[in-house]
């Protein structure tokens, strides 16, 4: 992740769930919905949430979740992280999402708005070294936004790049230029089809705020 990024979502740590208290009836409807399917696929399991920030989605699956290490590279997020009560025995740590290491692998596993922010060259690399911690049939979510027109800053482009760009403008004023990829169904489909043997677009969600994609690892 670039430096950049880095300190985007530092400098937004005590905004950052201001977004999932948008009044939106679809965005509310979808944020329930995932909810309840993350509460599901990680009922009982060991889980490693990557990218967890402030612990947001961390806090709800400990209701049902066996055990959660949650990782991201700000320590400013995690200090909010730690401070709320789980249901499950909940460890954060600083660790780079690029450059993970664990002693022991996970029966379940989730990155919730972070893929957008992978640039398009590094996502194949960066989802093998997801997959090195997982145990055979391990759960996976990955969810992000879905592209919605004037919502999240201007989209940008650069000349002979691949990747998508959100000019975001924080309370205090500052503007960051970070990577923000939107993806398709078949594109999604296609990523994750080397870990699984049965990933059809069944296994995508694809709402008007948010997607997914849910599946079980099978090296």
């Amino acid at each position: 992740m670039s430096d950049d990024m880095v300190k985007y979502y530092r400098d937004r740590a005590k905004e950052y769930e201001e977004i999932y208290e948008w009044r939106d009836p679809n965005r509310q409807e979808e944020q329930e919905l995932m909810e309840k399917t993350l509460k599901t696929i990680f009922n009982g399991r060991k889980v490693l949430d990557i990218g967890c920030g402030t612990g947001y989605w961390t806090q709800r699956i400990s209701e049902t979740a066996e055990s959660i290490i949650g990782i991201d590279i700000n320590e400013t997020v995690l200090e909010i992280a730690r401070s709320k009560e789980h249901g499950c025995p909940t460890e954060y740590r600083v660790m780079d999402a690029y450059n993970m290491t664990f002693d022991e692998k996970f029966t379940g596993t989730l990155a919730t708005f972070m893929l957008s922010h992978v640039t398009r060259e590094e996502i194949p690399g960066w989802l093998e070294h997801i997959h090195t911690f997982l145990e055979p049939g391990a759960r996976v979510f990955i969810g992000d936004n879905t592209f919605i027109e004037g919502v999240g800053g201007q989209l940008k482009t650069k000349p002979n790049d691949p990747n998508t760009y959100k000019l975001r403008t924080l309370n205090d004023g500052t503007q960051h230029l970070i990577v923000k990829n939107y993806f398709t169904t078949k594109e999604l489909v296609e990523l994750f089809s080397a870990h699984s043997k049965e990933i059809t677009e069944e296994n995508v969600f694809m709402g008007k705020c948010f997607w997914w994609i849910s599946y079980i690892y099978q090296p």
